[in-house]
């Protein structure tokens, strides 16, 4: 797999999933937890956690959430089928939390965007309760119609 295949793909979400749960520790995330933790995460300089994004400033950044449901969807079924990850079934659905097999993944991946997406969700985490799902999406919405507003502006 090359570094374009790489990218926006099933595999890239999956890491980044495990780094959630890795530093999350002993907590179970539903899907959509993790959708709206990695949003955050990946574009925590508009949520006003860091000074960057980690990817970027498009347009059309916000539209990338809708979406994101899906490609979680896919990584998760990878970790689980791999051991990187468990399951529990809850009222709500399922519940994912993280293997030992997967703590030693996220323990190897030690390059400079792994570390500053661990920095990106240990900000989410001190800054959202994140068994909230309702504040989170409530946040993404409102950063969401904002954006919009600056789009049909320029």
């Amino acid at each position: 797999m090359n570094k374009e295949t790489v990218l926006g793909s099933s595999f890239e979400m999956s890491l980044r999933i495990l780094l959630i749960l890795n530093e999350i520790e002993n907590t179970e995330l539903d899907i959509q937890r993790i959708c709206a933790i990695d949003f955050i995460a990946v574009y925590a300089a508009d949520f006003n956690l860091l000074d960057e994004n980690l990817h970027g400033y498009g347009n059309y950044r916000f539209s990338e959430y809708t979406a994101r449901k899906d490609l979680v969807t896919s990584a998760l079924k990878i970790l689980v089928l791999n051991g990187t990850i468990t399951f529990l079934a809850n009222r709500n659905g399922f519940a994912y939390k993280i293997t030992q097999t997967g703590k030693n993944v996220c323990h190897d991946l030690n390059d400079t965007y792994s570390d500053e997406y661990r920095i990106a969700v240990k900000s989410v985490f001190r800054n959202y309760d994140v068994t909230n799902d309702n504040a989170m999406l409530k946040d993404i919405n409102q950063h969401t119609i904002h954006a919009l507003q600056e789009v049909d502006y320029e």
